[in-house]
């Protein structure tokens, strides 16, 4: 928030200092949930800048603010009755403003807080500031659902807005909401906010995801999970339909690709519900499965808690990578950058195993798993970080140090390794090298938890500091 000089009375020809404030004359409430603030500290702020802030939507207001963390949608999947209220004002005739929150920053001169929603985070960021579990955006990521904006060392950064809408879109699915609703809410917040295309393309992964069965070119699988249900190859014919068609959306998509599957003889389409393709995949013999299966069923199994069967999923599927069969087809996949089957990349799959291992409670073992993924990917970053954070909590001082210090090698500005490495540097009493490695991670991350307590450990050692020089 900007600073004002105090000023005398102002003079006749001048503008007084009330009305050179930002928002002057302004009658302003807010909908949604700010990225930035609580509502309460949000209407402080109007206050200050010269503006009433007010609960409601009436014909007063001049101003509606759109919060940033996900969509302004009611409990029952409707837009907010606050934007909706303002849209016909507009269409009335009523001088009404909609702006969106970060707009809104920049207005009132708060350009670094803007600046924080248009950050990108890493998944653990986002766990911790969405409550979304780690696995969950992963999994979101693998059916792109949401897209990192960028890949440092391997590890992904999210756009905190995307993520936010999908998580709450995926809530009010999972609370009974239909896609229908949220489609033609969507719909109508494109007349007033930018941005809704990509949030119906969520909305209509997140549909797929529950209620309708994908084919690629490697067969067809479960888009919730990544799991391999039916080949294709072994069951030609095949089309699909969403389950119930629940939702016209999904529905639609069902049909483009029905169209342009093969057909039988009598070219009448077969059509295969889920619950059909998943007992055919239980049907099949395990010995039949691919990596790709394995890996994907492991990942589901980590999702359900069921750590010590994901852990033999993950051992099957990196049985299955070491063979000669899998090393000469590997030879003519992704690996290679040419065209070829699907298979997951050994380093992930340690990963995950590791993540398993760890959530199982066999830490030592998980260990040993970040270092099989560091060993066929050297940079990256989220595996050494979590070594780090392993060893730490074995109190292994000198290994946790080294992992940390190679996660932030292959890239200092992850803000992951930077904050285990000044939790570490913390429980050695290295209290200058912590002050250090909390200021960068502050540069990183603003927000949240995490860099309140930064900003709490900074003040500690600036107040110590200031008692030795006295």
């Amino acid at each position: 928030m900007r600073t004002m000089s105090v000023q005398g009375p102002s003079q006749p020809d001048q503008p007084s200092l009330s009305n050179s404030l930002p928002l002057s004359g302004e009658c302003v409430t807010f909908t949604g949930t700010l990225a930035s603030m609580i509502h309460r500290e949000a209407g402080e702020l109007v206050e200050l800048n010269g503006g009433r802030a007010v609960q409601s939507m009436s014909g007063s207001v001049s101003m509606l603010v759109v919060g940033e963390e996900g969509w302004p949608l009611e409990e029952d999947g409707a837009a907010s009755q606050k934007l909706t209220h303002a849209t016909q004002l507009i269409a009335d005739g009523a001088d009404v403003r909609i702006v969106a929150e970060s707009d809104w920053l920049h207005l009132i001169n708060l350009i670094e807080r803007r600046d924080e929603i248009h950050r990108s985070y890493t998944p653990a960021m986002l766990q911790t500031l969405l409550g979304v579990p780690g696995n969950v955006i992963r999994r979101w990521a693998r059916i792109q659902l949401i897209r990192p904006v960028r890949i440092v060392g391997r590890c992904p950064y999210f756009d905190y807005r995307e993520v936010a809408s999908a998580q709450r879109l995926a809530c009010l699915l999972d609370e009974g909401v239909t896609a229908e609703r949220l489609e033609k809410s969507l719909s109508e917040l494109s007349q007033t906010l930018a941005g809704t295309d990509r949030s119906l393309a969520q909305l209509n992964l997140l549909v797929q995801d529950e209620n309708v069965l994908m084919r690629d070119a490697h067969g067809v699988l479960m888009p919730r999970t990544g799991q391999r249900l039916l080949d294709f190859d072994t069951t030609p014919g095949l089309s699909l339909h969403c389950r119930d068609n629940e939702a016209e959306s999904a529905a639609a998509d069902c049909e483009r690709v029905e169209a342009s599957a093969p057909t039988r003889d009598d070219d009448q389409p077969a059509t295969i519900s889920f619950t059909e393709a998943r007992l055919q995949l239980d049907d099949r013999s395990m010995s039949e499965w691919t990596a790709d299966e394995w890996f994907s069923e492991g990942c589901r199994l980590s999702e359900e808690a069921a750590f010590d069967s994901a852990v033999n999923a993950f051992r099957n599927c990196l049985s299955l990578l070491a063979s000669e069969h899998a090393l000469l087809r590997e030879s003519q996949t992704s690996f290679s950058g040419q065209a070829g089957p699907a298979f997951p990349d050994p380093a992930d799959v340690n990963f995950h195993m590791a993540d398993a291992l760890y959530r199982a409670g066999r830490s030592e073992a998980a260990i040993e798993r970040y270092h099989c993924a560091t060993e066929f990917a050297p940079d990256f970053i989220e595996a050494w970080t979590q070594l780090g954070c392993l060893q730490t909590a074995r109190r292994n001082w000198q290994p946790a140090e080294e992992a940390l210090i190679t996660a932030i090698s292959i890239h200092d500005g992850n803000p992951d390794a930077l904050l285990h490495y000044a939790q570490l540097l913390d429980q050695l009493k290295r209290n200058d090298d912590a002050v250090v490695y909390w200021e960068k991670y502050l540069r990183h991350d603003s927000r949240g938890p995490w860099a309140d307590h930064a900003r709490g450990r900074l003040e500690d050692a600036a107040s110590m500091a200031s008692e030795v020089v006295d």
